[in-house]
């Protein structure tokens, strides 16, 4: 497959998902996620090796992540593509998200809340459409080491992480937030598969990794806890809100109990919500 064909194939994958709509509060013609923009990143770009330096001995580089289910694969950095996926949420929660103030909306802690079914069903559809084309793959998020790490210098860390990914990939840069913003702006969901198959990557439109964010502090005035500064985003504040909001809200039956409800008003009605900042 060529380079447009692989990324039809991909984008085409959350339409097949049944849990891709807001049925349980009601509308259920609505989706939740569209189609998602792809970016192509080489397994040699140094930025790989970079986090596994800065972050931790554990964080996987893509060979390394391509032998956990290819043990005996003669393969190198180089030899492998990541190919990173950016879901935006829908025009109607980001809406309803805008007009919040204090709290989340209901879309959005909805979407938050059964993003691990959704995306489970869609690993299973990305996994069976590759599988039928012959191509040979992993899905980091399914690695049995995707497990949790603390670190003396950021705090929690995991093997892989998306957001970082797609920053290599070429489709945004970080905000205070901490989160990505994007081409289609900052309220974004992130997932990655690494493959074998050569593509060539997407060149970064950005030489830093804050590049498109403003530094105009609209992502601080919203926030509830005060947990975002410009030094950056404290977690253990933001973890802290989230419990507040699960406590609740996830005694309501549409709501998974397992898992949070999430916030996001920072990554509303800020000039980053919707598409790169209009001065950069």
């Amino acid at each position: 497959m060529n380079k447009q064909e692989i990324t039809a194939l991909l984008q085409e994958q959350i339409e097949k998902c049944e849990s891709n709509n807001f049925a349980a509060l009601g509308y259920k013609e609505e989706k939740m996620w569209g189609k998602p923009m792809a970016g192509f990143a080489s397994g040699s770009d140094p930025l790989f090796q970079f986090y596994k330096e800065d972050i931790g001995d554990f964080y996987m580089t893509p060979a390394e992540v391509f032998k956990t289910k290819y043990e005996d694969a003669d393969v190198k950095d180089g030899d492998l593509t990541i190919i990173s996926l950016a879901y935006a949420q829908s025009e109607a929660t980001k809406k309803e998200q805008s007009q919040q103030k204090d709290e989340p909306c209901m879309r959005w802690m909805y979407s938050r809340n059964s993003w691990k079914v959704l995306v489970g069903e869609l690993y299973a559809n990305i996994a069976s459409a590759l599988s039928e084309q012959g191509i040979r793959f992993v899905i980091p998020d399914l690695m049995p080491q995707m497990k949790i790490h603390k670190t003396e210098k950021y705090g929690l860390a995991s093997p892989w992480s998306q957001r970082h990914t797609a920053y290599i990939a070429g489709l945004g840069t970080f905000g205070l937030t901490k989160g990505l913003l994007t081409k289609q702006g900052a309220a974004m969901r992130f997932i990655s598969v690494v493959t074998d198959q050569r593509f060539e990557p997407d060149k970064r439109e950005y030489e830093n990794y804050q590049d498109w964010c403003l530094q105009c502090g609209a992502c601080i005035k919203r926030c509830p806890t005060g947990a975002i500064t410009k030094e950056g985003n404290d977690k253990v504040k933001c973890k802290a809100y989230l419990d507040k909001m699960g406590e609740k809200h996830l005694k309501n039956p549409v709501f998974d109990p397992t898992v949070e409800v999430g916030c996001g008003l920072c990554q509303s009605k800020t000039p980053c919500a919707d598409h790169v900042p209009v001065k950069i």
